[in-house]
């Protein structure tokens, strides 16, 4: 067994792609980062058994490590993986993935390291391939546009510190003026007010994922997110994708219900932990 370290995003994504398949909804995250040019600092790795590849990981720093979720995933895999960040200097912020993945990274990292970790978050992967509710249409999903920018990075910071990104809201601005340009960003308006949000994040091969779900306070509880999300989930599948896919906070019932009741399906976990006290190590 052996770790290879890969500077070919083409190269990389051919190798992983049909790993990543097996289970696109749940990896959606790395298949999407896959199909853009990366960052020049990005750190691509696969394991591999004699010429077979069984795992691979990447991370586009300063983020964390992305674990995704591919069967038969062994922890001397993991604890190999361990073995390479140490013995080649390489930075070890946190991971987020796929659970049972997370968790035996967590394992092999802190009986080497010693280092503490901290649950940031518990998510659930939800899919959808058709809409079980469909909208009230007491509004309508607008795309915003570049003079929307202004007053949707209000509502980005609000966002970021709702789900407990703290770190991105001075980003907020420059996120937001990105994701609006990509075209990404949709609100909705509901007697000329503008009183939800929700974002089209990346694409996979054969669907879309959504994010950015945000309301107001002064707007929450009359179920404009619901009204959102099922607008964008059924824009993406009229314009061709198989599926949509999302991620709730598992530890906030009511979303999860509601996404349920649209037509959403939980298909896995995925974790985020930070590990506390990092330092390289050498």
């Amino acid at each position: 067994m052996k770790i290879v370290r890969h500077y070919d995003l083409n190269k990389f994504r051919k190798l992983m792609e049909p790993l990543l398949m097996e289970n696109e909804a749940e990896n959606n995250l790395l298949l999407g980062l896959m199909r853009n040019p990366p960052p020049s600092n990005t750190i691509m790795l696969s394991i591999q058994e004699g010429t077979t590849v069984v795992y691979g990981i990447m991370r586009t720093p300063p983020h964390l490590w992305i674990l995704p979720s591919i069967p038969h995933l062994e922890s001397r895999h993991i604890e190999k993986l361990s073995q390479f960040f140490i013995e080649n200097d390489i930075e070890v912020p946190g991971a987020i993935g796929e659970k049972s993945a997370v968790e035996l990274f967590l394992r092999a990292w802190h009986g080497i390291t010693k280092t503490n970790f901290r649950l940031h978050m518990r998510q659930g992967v939800y899919k959808l391939r058709s809409i079980k509710t469909s909208s009230s249409e007491r509004g309508r999903l607008i795309q915003a546009k570049h003079e929307d920018t202004g007053w949707l990075v209000e509502w980005f910071q609000q966002y970021y510190k709702q789900i407990g990104e703290t770190s991105q809201i001075e980003k907020a601005e420059e996120t937001t003026v990105s994701l609006v340009g990509d075209e990404k960003v949709y609100f909705y308006r509901v007697d000329g007010e503008n009183v939800s949000m929700v974002s089209r994040a990346r694409s996979t091969p054969n669907g879309d994922t959504i994010n950015g779900v945000f309301t107001p306070d002064n707007h929450k509880r009359k179920g404009y997110a619901t009204e959102a999300v099922t607008l964008l989930t059924e824009k993406l599948l009229r314009e061709g994708s198989d599926f949509c896919a999302l991620y709730t906070d598992l530890s906030n019932e009511t979303s999860n219900s509601i996404y349920t009741k649209i037509g959403y399906e939980k298909v896995g976990e995925s974790l985020v932990y930070h590990f506390l006290d990092e330092k390289t190590l050498s």
